[in-house]
């Protein structure tokens, strides 16, 4: 079936040219048809994206794309499940006063036929309305252009956020766009659109997949900055930083996982720094945030023997199945961590053991769960001899449960796959019962001199605890866009930000620091009483 529309435009054709090159109008001047649209390709001469197409109502899928063929034509086309409908546009005459032809033609099985020729009405009906929404805003634009108006083509930053639609990756989003004037783009697999409300116009979807190197180049060409908040980490590639380095892109990732971070330090450390760009890798509560509190404690304690993490989230926002595999892949399974020097055996969530936090968190019951990245870290930056990690819920009948689920890995061997979404359906029953109070503690301990001390800090949240796991890799990113942190390579996680800094933007986040000496009474940071 073949449809053909002329009609006058007094615009330009680089107005014509610009109107098919921009996916932004798409959904906002038709919005009436267009809804969730998500990136796939952006060149200068071709666009490829995938957009929800509403038929008078109907909804369905579409893959769309198109570009310039040469001065006076272009061409596009809507893809679909029944159709494909192909556009072949011209244009005319002189600027002002041109005449642009469309011819649309529309591809479907020939059982169908009777289908498309009854609907015939509808679809000139909303092309008639397309069209005449683009002619009123290309003659509006010309209408200014020849007045002498200049649009000034101000460049916004441009974030790259992969697992920005996933629990803790959208919450670095949302900080991006509270605290910076970035433009956010949120890669993923599928681009599962969300909401941010009121900074719907800063946020862009792209399909890119971390698995594929070409995917990740085309996506990141041009950024000013790439996170990578899709886990787990476990196994995942390296292929986000590889592009980093290649395209000169400076580089953050949420990575907690051992074998990814020393993967990824092995491969900056190699190429990073010959390509001149910056690269913060595992930027999160283990083993950034710890990192860092383990550098304050060095003032005091300047020769470290041994550090103790505890992390203790609030449950009433569940995590994604990213993090949830995360956590149960340690469950019931022997690791080793760094122990006096040496690597010593640990079972995933076993021997717990009860800790302070300030208030309103006060005690919890955390228990020893193993490789992560810390274990790497913490022995480089500080010769740390024996590092331990501990991580408990506040709610003991969780705790309890997960302890179940150890002896039961332990004796049926039974795949962590199995093990998520019924995990996953535990946690959000629980989540009824619990709260957003969360933090991390370090206890340090080990020598100034020959005296023996210990010392322990602590960031925490009495409500939206679930932020601060997310808040290092924001607020590194909006200190690289700021140029604050500059250099090449990797930027060491002790020494990127002065406890004063960190004070003051976990605090504009109301998210707190204490610190205690041995079995003294928690004392705030940065308190001007403390």
């Amino acid at each position: 079936m073949q449809l053909t529309f002329r009609h006058l435009l007094r615009s330009s054709r680089r107005f014509v040219f610009e109107n098919i090159m921009d996916l932004e109008h798409v959904c906002v001047v038709h919005q009436r048809w267009f809804r969730n649209l998500r990136v796939l390709v952006r060149c200068p001469d071709y666009v490829e994206y995938r957009l929800t197409g509403l038929f008078y109502g109907l909804k369905q899928e579409v893959l769309a794309r198109g570009g310039p063929v040469d001065p006076a034509h272009y061409w596009y086309e809507f893809i679909t499940a029944i159709a494909r409908m192909r556009v072949e546009g011209r244009l005319d005459g002189e600027d002002g006063n041109l005449t642009q032809t469309e011819v649309i033609t529309f591809h479907f099985a020939a059982v169908l036929a009777p289908i498309f020729w009854s609907l015939r009405p509808l679809f000139v009906r909303q092309k008639q309305d397309i069209l005449a929404a683009d002619t009123a805003l290309l003659e509006r634009e010309y209408a200014l252009d020849q007045r002498g108006f200049q649009r000034e083509e101000s460049r916004a930053l441009r974030v790259i956020v992969y697992g920005g639609n996933g629990f803790f990756g959208r919450i670095i989003v949302d900080d991006l766009l509270r605290h910076t004037t970035a433009q956010i783009e949120i890669a993923s697999r599928t681009a599962q659109r969300i909401e941010f409300p009121g900074f719907e116009y800063r946020v862009r979807f792209v399909e890119s997949d971390l698995h594929d190197q070409v995917s990740v180049l085309r996506t990141i060409a041009g950024a000013d900055i790439v996170i990578v908040a899709a886990g787990p980490f476990q196994g995942m590639p390296l292929t986000a930083l590889q592009a980093c380095i290649a395209e000169r892109v400076p580089y953050i990732d949420v990575a907690d996982d051992r074998d990814f971070v020393r993967r990824a330090y092995e491969l900056a450390e190699s190429e990073a720094t010959l390509n001149g760009m910056v690269a913060l890798i595992g930027c999160s509560v283990v083993p950034g945030l710890t990192s860092l509190l383990t550098r304050f404690a060095q003032a005091t304690i300047p020769r470290i023997d041994q550090t103790k993490i505890c992390i203790s989230p609030g449950t009433r926002h569940p995590r994604g199945p990213g993090s949830f595999a995360c956590l149960l892949s340690t469950v019931g399974r022997e690791f080793t961590a760094p122990a006096d020097g040496n690597e010593a055996p640990v079972i995933g969530w076993s021997k717990p053991e009860r800790v302070s936090f300030p208030a309103p968190i006060g005690d919890r019951t955390v228990y020893r769960v193993v490789d992560i990245a810390d274990h790497f870290i913490q022995p480089r930056y500080f010769g740390t001899r024996t590092v331990e990690f501990r991580i408990g819920s506040e709610l003991s009948a969780l705790n309890l449960l997960l302890s179940a689920v150890r002896r039961v890995r332990q004796s049926f061997r039974i795949p962590v796959s199995w093990l998520v979404p019924i995990g996953r359906a535990l946690i959000h029953v629980a989540a009824v019962f619990g709260s957003t109070a969360g933090g991390v503690t370090v206890e340090v301990t080990g020598y100034a001199g020959e005296d023996h001390r210990s010392e322990t800090w602590c960031v925490f949240a009495g409500v939206g605890g679930e932020r601060i796991p997310s808040m290092l890799a924001a607020i590194a990113a909006d200190m690289v866009l700021r140029r604050e942190i500059r250099g090449t390579g990797i930027v060491p996680l002790p020494d990127w930000i002065t406890r004063d800094q960190l004070v003051g933007e976990l605090a504009a986040r109301g998210i707190r620091i204490a610190v205690r000496s041995g079995g003294e009474e928690w004392r705030a940071v940065g308190d001007a009483t403390a």
